[in-house]
């Protein structure tokens, strides 16, 4: 089941702390401000394992999220890539990397030209903001986490799986935060996700990098989803026809990368992306697919 609250003022707290000397972290570096966002995530961790009422589907936040995903979807996007920089100014290749290995971070247009690490792939709309990003694994394959902006660089949705048993869905509307991990077990106990609880500042901070959208990006639009599209799924549900019976839930298909092989209205059959095991997976409703274009 999901479940949502409201956020108490965080940073108000945290202010309170590191003004008390309480806050056990070396506040007099540079990296004073990694700290707090630290901060900000163990008091989230803490707040996502206490047990809420799951009523978040029946307010008008959840219809105002989803209006909102649509709304990003639909607008042209500039697409960039964020990419780790050494000392020398040289981009890095690690198959397994994290933003404390690097100097900082760059935004660039392409990556097509070399072979460097890309953290994730930024969209943002024409006035420069960034409003949606991508991050699959290491190894180019299946979903990490999808987070979608607000115009301020709030985080309005995000799907997630950080592991085999570790993935779901996250909503965030007026200070309230719903978060559906139907599909998996809780994992907020082991500590949740860095990158979906950061707002665009944040990352900025994290990844040392200005999030400037760059010149001759590539414009895209997300929808609506075509014959071919390649896509990530948000959903561990498959049926076997539209608004027919549910194929047995037993196999993980939550943040598989598939294929759209066939559109039916407003739902799509996906198969197997490699040829190997290029078999019909069966029909998902098309909004819980996450198209990578």
């Amino acid at each position: 089941m999901g479940n949502y609250f409201r956020l108490p003022d965080i940073d108000s707290f945290i202010q309170k702390v590191i003004v008390q000397g309480n806050c056990g972290f070396d506040i007099s570096t540079r990296r004073k401000r990694i700290n707090i966002i630290m901060i900000k995530l163990v008091i989230l961790t803490l707040l996502f394992s206490v047990s809420f009422v799951p009523m978040f589907a029946q307010t008008s936040g959840y219809p105002e999220c989803r209006n909102q995903i649509e709304a990003i979807n639909k607008m042209p996007l500039q697409v960039a890539y964020l990419v780790p920089v050494d000392s020398l100014g040289q981009y890095m290749f690690m198959e397994l990397m994290t933003p404390e290995m690097c100097d900082h971070c760059e935004v660039v247009a392409d990556i097509s030209g070399g072979q460097f690490t890309c953290f994730a792939t930024l969209y943002f709309d024409n006035e420069g903001k960034l409003r949606k990003t991508i991050k699959q694994w290491a190894d180019g394959g299946d979903l990490n986490n999808i987070v979608y902006y607000d115009k301020q660089g709030n985080i309005i949705y995000a799907v997630f799986a950080t592991g085999t048993d570790e993935y779901g869905k996250l909503y965030s509307y007026n200070s309230q935060i719903y978060v559906d991990y139907s599909y998996s077990k809780p994992f907020f106990h082991n500590g949740f996700h860095l990158w979906i609880n950061m707002t665009t500042e944040d990352l900025a901070t994290v990844y040392k990098v200005k999030l400037d959208l760059p010149r001759n990006c590539k414009s895209i639009i997300f929808t609506p989803v075509k014959v071919g599209d390649r896509v990530l799924l948000s959903t561990n549900k498959v049926y076997v026809s539209p608004n027919g019976n549910l194929i047995s839930e037993d196999y993980n298909y939550f943040g598989r990368y598939v294929i759209v092989n066939k559109v039916k209205g407003d739902w799509c059959m996906v198969k197997g992306i490699i040829s190997a095991a290029g078999e019909s997976i069966g029909y998902i409703p098309a909004d819980d697919l996450e198209i990578i274009r």
